[in-house]
């Protein structure tokens, strides 16, 4: 397990590094062209939107595995750490829930261009291709949620009082 987790690190990382590189490159490019020569790529602006698209669900999977979402923490703050976790947990499991959603609405997505054979204007590849940034994105943040839950249950035998012992065994 830690070895497939060690490699889908790898490659949302450097997935998620090239696709901003390349975005960056190609938007810079373009304003350059365009405003120094009068002259613009006609796929740039596509491929850097597309490519930014799939950056953002590919880094939400990265903030989820680093717990860098946004939260509102007002409650959290103020309760025991047990409760913490328990938050914690339950928050996890309620994004899985949102995740699922995701990958519901992302697939009739690309079932409906799909169904339409659908292409994109400037780049002409099928435009089920930037709409699988959806389900993929929402797939890979339901591993990252299920390891935050696993870390949190191991978490309440790592605590003080955690491990529950009676008559010298552990329940």
């Amino acid at each position: 397990m830690g070895k497939l987790n060690k490699y889908l690190n790898h490659l949302e990382e450097y997935f998620g590094v090239l696709s901003l590189i390349i975005a960056t490159v190609l938007i810079f490019v373009q304003v350059v062209l365009r405003y120094v020569f009068n002259y613009s790529i006609i796929w740039s602006e596509e491929m850097a939107r597309y490519l930014i698209i799939w950056f953002i669900f590919i880094g939400s999977s990265i903030a989820v595995r680093e717990r860098a979402h946004a939260k509102v923490d007002v409650l959290v703050a103020y309760v025991p750490p047990l409760y913490k976790r328990i938050l914690s947990i339950l928050a996890s499991a309620m994004a899985i829930v949102f995740c699922i959603l995701i990958i519901v609405a992302g697939w009739q997505a690309i079932e409906t261009v799909t169904q339409y054979s659908n292409f994109t204007p400037a780049l002409g590849i099928p435009m089920y291709i930037p709409y699988l940034a959806l389900p993929v994105g929402a797939a890979l943040m339901i591993i990252r949620f299920s390891q935050l839950i696993w870390e949190d249950i191991q978490g309440f035998r790592d605590e003080p009082g955690g491990n529950h012992e009676q008559g010298g065994e552990k329940l």
